[in-house]
């Protein structure tokens, strides 16, 4: 009975099928041998596709023969003669200790091209279930533009958003913007000063630039006592409603984030709704969430010594404490200074609870601008407007960079001991490694992004990708526009995605831009070459896998790895890691290179080659392409 996706559904992806099957034969061999001790995780846990000696292992035997002392080959060969052959099992062997199942190739293969063919998604699971995921990014202080090393943080965001989206989970795409910050307080006092700073601004530059250049500049003079400390009592007064500081510090922020949202649009990145740090002030919430926390102790004024009359919380106070707090000079966090000043903290922590539901939903929305050429509706929060159904979700997802590692441990435990259960589950921080370029050290504060801001690489992607491509590839001049910004989008992603979160990383040309392997154009020419090999075969053709057809060993190592596609979503989103899907996509890529090198397509020997290849073809197409926009890349059909 097929069982594929079609509106709502239920679809069994065969390689889930499969892994089933093994779990449940293992445990009952386990049970008949005398070695029950393991649930049903523990064997799961065991199994490895990766080829060790059959096409799925399991290393259970191995594992209690370490804890009973006895010869694992011995207790190998037992637990695979008494297992029950599962669905798609064609032999169970023992070999130095590892359980293996050898697939039946044909009858596996059948089945997984064919549900690749036939559903309406492959990488997609239900496992989200409709329940709420915010995911918040980039959150850059409106006082510089966006430059490279916050491309990552945006990158990040916008992919965890689309596998969390695949995934089954209903989305919402946030972006905390910092209105009340000290460094917009700098900018606003520098844009009153531009004499002082000898800033001009004669030539018509996007209004994010010329915000920066206010920003540098004033930071080149904050020796001077006199302007630090007027630009301290400018953020006091910026704190207050009603105020001249306020609104024109709102002001100034709106125009910004409207020019940096030129530059998301141009990398196809949307969002539904901003919360401005401005309003969770006014509306009272970060009120309201210092009061539950003095209320429960767990924040405190002191009347004397270092932190008189601010409120702190001290770090004994906190219940499980990570590692983030271990090796600090001082266990006490600051929450609003001395001066009445809230920080950013204490605002995270309202805001935090008002993501997951924790304090109302109090605030006013209202259309704030249609972003890139689709012109999708981006709401805000703001005096006026209606109420809306943002926030108040399941899970909170932050792409902040590691250095911020301590502040949201600060949050997550504020938050557990605030709601009265562990929030671990409920909050991920998505922390990140620094950006570099060529040896070059990113700094918005001294300036040393001026070159290298994201509407930069973007430019420069685009100019190299079109001299690439024009060299390369025979195309008409409407598809080198296509085909170059494409190319340039593709290499800027992978190139800032491919690696795990928490490395550091070094942008580089020659790899971004390499469609040798191991790049984002080199993924986008295998799914491009696929697309003519159909487009070449015509629509009448059939394109299935027939009973008994003999499958090669060049299409069964395609075939299983498209199989693989289930669990790679399953496990990206649970690590919030979108390399580990640029990783399958890439190996994906390559295996279909090998294939299409090995075995002919268009002229097999006889029809049912030509079927079984172009399905193979079709199902590697398809996920492809669903692979390449899950982390923001627009698949081309044509180089």
């Amino acid at each position: 009975m097929h069982d594929y996706q079609s509106g709502e559904m239920h679809v069994q992806q065969p390689y889930k099928e499969l892994i089933d099957g093994i779990v449940a034969s293992l445990l009952e061999a386990l049970k008949s041998t005398g070695n029950d001790g393991f649930n049903e995780n523990d064997v799961r846990k065991s199994i490895d596709n990766s080829k060790m000696f059959g096409d799925i292992s399991s290393n259970i035997a191995l594992r209690i023969a370490k804890i009973k002392s006895v010869d694992a080959g011995e207790l190998a060969t037992g637990i695979a003669s008494a297992i029950k052959k599962p669905k798609y099992i064609a032999d169970i062997l023992q070999k130095n200790g590892f359980v293996n199942f050898s697939i039946n190739r044909d009858l596996y293969s059948k089945a997984v091209v064919e549900f690749a063919v036939n559903s309406d998604a492959i990488f997609s699971s239900k496992s989200g279930n409709g329940k709420k995921a915010i995911i918040e990014y980039p959150s850059i202080n409106p006082a510089h533009p966006m430059h490279m090393g916050q491309v990552r943080n945006v990158l990040l965001g916008d992919a965890i958003a689309n596998l969390y989206r695949n995934a089954g989970y209903n989305v919402e795409r946030e972006d905390y913007i910092d209105d009340l910050g000290l460094q917009v307080a700098e900018v606003m006092w520098g844009l009153s000063h531009l004499d002082k700073i000898g800033v001009t601004f004669e030539d018509k530059k996007k209004f994010d630039s010329m915000i920066g250049k206010v920003y540098v500049a004033v930071n080149r003079i904050l020796d001077d006592k006199e302007v630090k400390e007027e630009i301290a009592n400018m953020l006091v007064n910026m704190e207050q409603g009603g105020t001249y500081e306020s609104k024109t510090a709102r002001e100034m922020a709106e125009e910004f984030v409207k020019a940096e949202y030129e530059t998301l649009a141009k990398m196809g990145i949307y969002h539904d709704v901003l919360v401005w740090e401005s309003d969770i002030v006014r509306k009272k919430l970060l009120d309201h969430a210092l009061d539950m926390m003095k209320e429960k102790g767990i924040a405190t004024t002191p009347k004397e010594g270092d932190y008189a009359n601010c409120l702190i919380i001290e770090h004994s106070k906190l219940e499980a404490l990570s590692e983030d707090f271990k090796g600090l000079k001082e266990g006490v966090k600051v929450l609003v200074r001395s001066n009445g000043a809230p920080n950013y903290v204490a605002k995270d922590i309202a805001f935090h609870m008002w993501k997951l539901g924790l304090l109302p939903n109090s605030f006013s929305y209202h259309k704030f601008m249609e972003q890139g050429d689709d012109k999708k509706e981006l709401y805000s929060t703001g005096n006026e407007g209606a109420s809306m159904d943002f926030g108040g979700a399941d899970i909170a997802i932050n792409t902040i960079d590691a250095r911020q590692s301590y502040e949201q441990s600060i949050v997550r435990l504020v938050i557990t001991m605030l709601g009265g259960k562990d929030y671990s589950d409920s909050i991920k921080h998505v922390a990140y490694g620094v950006v570099e370029l060529e040896g070059v050290s990113l700094s918005g504060r001294k300036g040393t992004w001026i070159g290298y801001t994201c509407d930069d690489l973007i430019r420069e992607a685009e100019e190299k990708a079109a001299k690439l491509i024009t060299d390369r590839f025979n195309l008409s001049e409407g598809e080198k526009a296509e085909v170059a910004n494409s190319i340039a989008m593709s290499a800027i992603k992978y190139e800032f995605l491919k690696l795990s979160n928490e490395k550091n990383l070094v942008f580089s040309w020659e790899r971004a831009l390499n469609f040798e392997g191991n790049s984002g154009p080199y993924c986008e020419y295998m799914h491009a070459r696929a697309e003519r090999i159909l487009e070449s075969s015509g629509s009448e053709n059939r394109k299935e896998v027939h009973d008994g057809y003999n499958v090669s060993q060049q299409e069964f190592d395609l075939i299983k790895r498209i199989s693989y596609a289930g669990d790679i979503l399953e496990k990206s989103i649970r690590e919030c890691k979108p390399n580990i899907v640029i990783e399958y996509l890439t190996l994906l890529s390559v295996e279909f290179g090998k294939f299409y090198e090995a075995v002919p397509i268009l002229k097999a020997e006889n029809e049912e080659q030509r079927s079984a290849r172009l399905a193979i073809t079709t199902a590697f197409e398809k996920l492809s392409g669903e692979l390449l926009r899950s982390v923001g890349i627009k698949p081309v059909k044509r180089m």
